[in-house]
């Protein structure tokens, strides 16, 4: 028996396109076995735009790109109404280099995608120069920087953002107010338009607790890019590239994404995640690809001193989104508002005035000192160290910043641990038969 899963609708109404997807596979790999999916467009009017006159090769670019990665791994065969030929041409490449971020994957675990008719799209002339995502992010304002103007538009999709919350957190209109707010802000400071989308792929396509499941312990993929952030990261540039559509109508060929590089001391490394610029140089569709991302070589740090010497060239100033929490104001306590405070600091800047309301100094060189900044990848708290100047006084936090450069990352690391294993311990005290198994194993009785 075939296992397929196809799109079986396409329609495009006013702002929005929606799809009709049935599972066919028997093995419950979608939520349900008739979806019904979306992707809808916030201030489009402004260009004039609507996907309505779109050709159907082009309307199904996003759930195409979104379903994709699900052939790689149980033989399924995702069959689409109508696929753009240069998109359908690469199809092998898109899967060798997502074998090679995150695999090896088998050959007999591949199924294949069957299009029933092959479109060869002219894209049409060109009104903008480029797409500059935005997210909010260090590396998104630093791309927004480097490509002002109008003849480049923003565009957001919060709907790829992983929230700890809500099951329905890109799709509430607070939350779509909130980015909305966000771009519309950051388009004053760059003089570019702007444009968000949202659709509803990973609340209700997937299911992906199943997935990651399955790739983890059936297929058995262990690799880097796998373990930093699975399933989810596979499907980020499909879910991204909602913005197909409209770029295809802008005559827009090139895509601009900023680039999460990673360097630890003299080792330069190409982040293994779901952006890695292999990936993205990977997927080319209607005339349209990624070009070269954007601050690719340079460091975390860097960027927001760039940021910073940019505005204030301008004479303008910008927030800086970077919270775990989907709370309308960032919470100053995650491991990216850590990271992101301290990048500010460093730069010679208060928090307070970029994104970050609730920053208190007293607090926050509390937390630092307490060790309750926690990095997985000790790349971050190394550029962060390395950046802090010991013959200069920061007019925010300075003794912090002397001391975590007198501490090194290393030792802070090492302390980190410390205190981490001394809080298990800590727990165990109450259950005094574990402490006397724990205590006999390190002594051998």
């Amino acid at each position: 028996m075939t296992k397929t899963i196809e799109i079986t609708k396409i329609v495009a109404v006013d702002d929005t396109i929606k799809y009709e997807i049935h599972d066919h596979t028997g093995l419950y790999l979608l939520k349900n076995e008739k979806i019904e999916a979306w992707v809808k467009f916030y201030n489009a009017e402004s260009f004039g735009f609507s996907p309505e006159s779109l050709p159907e090769s082009i309307l199904a670019l996003p759930v195409t790109l979104y379903l994709i990665p699900v052939t790689w791994f149980y033989g399924v065969e995702l069959v689409v109404p109508s696929m753009d030929k240069t998109l359908c041409d690469n199809l092998p490449i898109i899967y060798a280099t997502y074998s090679k971020i995150y695999g090896p994957f088998k050959e007999e675990w591949c199924g294949k995608v069957t299009a029933k008719t092959v479109v060869e799209n002219k894209m049409p002339k060109s009104r903008f120069d480029n797409i500059v995502f935005f997210s909010g992010g260090v590396d998104a304002v630093h791309a927004g920087i480097n490509n002002p103007g109008k003849r480049n538009v923003l565009v957001s999709v919060p709907s790829i953002e992983y929230m700890e919350k809500t099951k329905e957190e890109n799709s509430g209109r607070d939350f779509i107010n909130a980015k909305i707010q966000l771009i519309r802000e950051f388009s004053a400071v760059s003089e570019s338009d702007w444009l968000l989308i949202t659709n509803n792929f990973v609340v209700d396509v997937f299911d992906d607790e199943r997935i990651q499941r399955d790739l983890k312990d059936s297929f058995l993929l262990n690799s880097e890019a796998f373990f930093f952030d699975g399933w989810f990261g596979i499907k980020y540039l499909g879910n991204l590239l909602s913005a197909a559509p409209f770029a295809y109508a802008m005559g827009i060929s090139n895509l601009i994404l900023g680039s999460s590089f990673e360097q630890l001391e003299d080792n330069f490394y190409s982040n293994l995640d779901g952006s890695n610029p292999e990936l993205s140089d990977s997927i080319k569709f209607a005339g349209i690809s990624f070009g070269k991302q954007d601050g690719l070589y340079t460091r975390r740090s860097q960027k927001v001193k760039n940021i910073v010497e940019w505005c204030n060239t301008c004479g303008k100033r910008t927030k800086i989104r970077t919270c775990f929490s989907d709370s309308t104001e960032q919470c100053c306590v995650c491991t990216k508002c850590v990271r992101t405070q301290l990048n500010i600091i460093c730069a010679g800047e208060n928090p307070i005035h970029w994104g970050f309301g609730n920053f208190d100094e007293k607090n926050f060189s509390r937390l630092i000192r307490s060790y309750h900044y926690r990095e997985r990848n000790l790349c971050w708290l190394w550029d962060i160290v390395a950046s802090i100047d010991d013959s200069r006084t920061y007019p925010c936090c300075d003794k912090l910043l002397h001391w975590l450069k007198k501490v090194g990352y290393k030792g802070y690391s090492r302390r980190v641990r410390f205190v981490i294993n001394l809080m298990r311990i800590l727990k165990l005290h109450r259950y005094p038969y574990y402490m006397n198994s724990v205590f006999r194993k390190i002594t051998g009785k």
